[in-house]
């Protein structure tokens, strides 16, 4: 009997390691299923939303759907893509380059078009970052235009004071200022409400500015002669004293001026189209030219001419340099000296046409006499024959050659100014086109 029960419970016992290995073999025959497409896409949004951007498209990568893993992966690239371009703006705007950080902004554009089932589409807050940059670069912008105006306004109003610096650049600055000014103001105006009526404001001031700026080019051209003569005239100290080179080095001085004024005249035609008339152009031109002509026969005359006495400043004069205002009249020569005992000499050049009936008058500071000769007296030289003053036409202290053209050779004169005890004297030498109409 014992023996039976010990069988059948060893039976027993094998049934039951059967029946448990016949439970493992089922469990691994039947795998737990796979997540669906909603799960998937609800997992990779979690990612998303805790801004795990990579980590959230790589979830969605496993959608099974190509077509929704497609919208979703794309969402994910395109995202990143505009976190990344709006984090640019933030460092351009922290580099104070507020005008490139605008342009950056420009350049992020809006975010992205989330999925439906996205619920939290920007958790960057990449929208609102770029908002920020734009409306603080557009502050930036309008602060650094209202200065931009600012300084402009001094420029113009320097300009038209004419107290302070050159009136053509300031005028000049001044329109290119509020050129500027409007440039910024209009970059930030869809941020920033007062930079709208800025852009308006410059814009119009900058047309002002202009104008001025013009209308100074357009003087500065007009008074061209005027001024080139002032340099044809102009006389170097102590000129009494000059030697042959002195006098050579300073005509080529002044030679080169003018030649730089009539550049600088050439460059404001070129640059400046429309301000003056051709034939007015060419005339205030030829001025010019016809001062430069007039170097090269002063050189001339000072090699060539001998025993001449001191120069007369401007060593030549004539109605091609007139003194403003009076067209009949030449700028003046002019001369000076002191109480001598024997005749002070002085020379000159005429430029009268011979055909051209002009008269040269000496006009002193007092009653010495004078006389005047065509041919050179200096030291130790012989006397000149003929005094060409006209004295029945003397009036006062002035003391006329009439037709000096037709009575010099090549228009070079000589001033023989009489002795005197004491004092000193001062002279000019002058064209006229007719003394005799201005004395009547």
């Amino acid at each position: 009997m014992m023996k039976y029960l010990k069988l059948a419970a060893c039976a027993a016992a094998a049934a039951a390691l059967v029946l448990a290995a016949s439970c493992v073999s089922s469990q691994k025959t039947f795998p737990p299923s796979p997540p669906s497409e909603a799960e998937i896409i609800a997992s990779g949004e979690k990612l998303f939303a805790a801004g795990k951007l990579r980590e959230a498209r790589d979830a969605w990568e496993a959608i099974p759907d190509p077509a929704a893993r497609t919208i979703y992966t794309d969402y994910a690239r395109a995202y990143e893509a505009y976190d990344k371009a709006v984090a640019v703006a933030e460092a351009v705007l922290a580099a104070s380059e507020p005008e490139k950080a605008i342009t950056a902004g420009e350049t992020a554009g809006k975010p992205p078009s989330a999925p439906s089932a996205i619920t939290e589409p920007d958790p960057l807050a990449a929208r609102a970052r770029l908002s920020r940059v734009e409306s603080d670069a557009a502050k930036a912008l309008a602060v650094s235009a209202s200065e931009a105006e600012r300084a402009a306004d001094a420029s113009l109003a320097a300009a038209r004071a004419k107290t302070k610096g050159d009136p053509a650049a300031n005028a000049n600055g001044a329109a290119k200022g509020y050129g500027e000014a409007e440039r910024l103001f209009r970059a930030a105006s869809d941020w920033v409400e007062e930079a709208k009526p800025g852009a308006e404001r410059s814009a119009s001031k900058a047309v002002e500015a202009k104008t001025l700026y013009d209308r100074i080019l357009k003087d500065t051209l007009l008074a061209f002669p005027e001024r080139m003569g002032e340099v044809f005239a102009r006389s170097p100290s102590g000129s009494e004293k000059l030697g042959d080179k002195e006098l050579l080095d300073f005509n080529a001085e002044t030679a080169a001026i003018i030649r730089g004024g009539l550049s600088e005249f050439d460059r404001i035609v070129a640059d400046h189209p429309g301000l003056l008339d051709s034939v007015t152009l060419d005339r205030l031109r030829d001025s010019a030219r016809g001062l430069s002509s007039r170097f090269t026969r002063v050189e001339t005359a000072i090699k060539a001419v001998k025993d001449r006495g001191k120069p007369v400043m401007p060593l030549i004069i004539g109605i091609f340099n007139p003194q403003p205002g009076d067209p009949q009249r030449s700028r003046p020569a002019s001369f000076q000296g002191g109480a001598v005992s024997d005749s002070d000499w002085w020379w000159g050049i005429a430029d009268i046409p011979k055909s051209v009936a002009q008269d040269l008058v000496i006009t002193m500071s007092d009653s010495r006499p004078v006389r005047v000769y065509a041919a050179g007296m200096g030291a130790g030289g012989k006397k000149p024959s003929s005094d060409l003053i006209n004295p029945l036409f003397r009036v006062g202290n002035s003391w006329p050659v009439l037709n000096a053209g037709a009575r010099l050779n090549d228009g070079v004169f000589h001033i023989e100014v009489g002795p005197a005890r004491a004092g000193s004297y001062s002279g000019e030498a002058v064209v006229y086109k007719s003394f005799m109409t201005r004395t009547r």
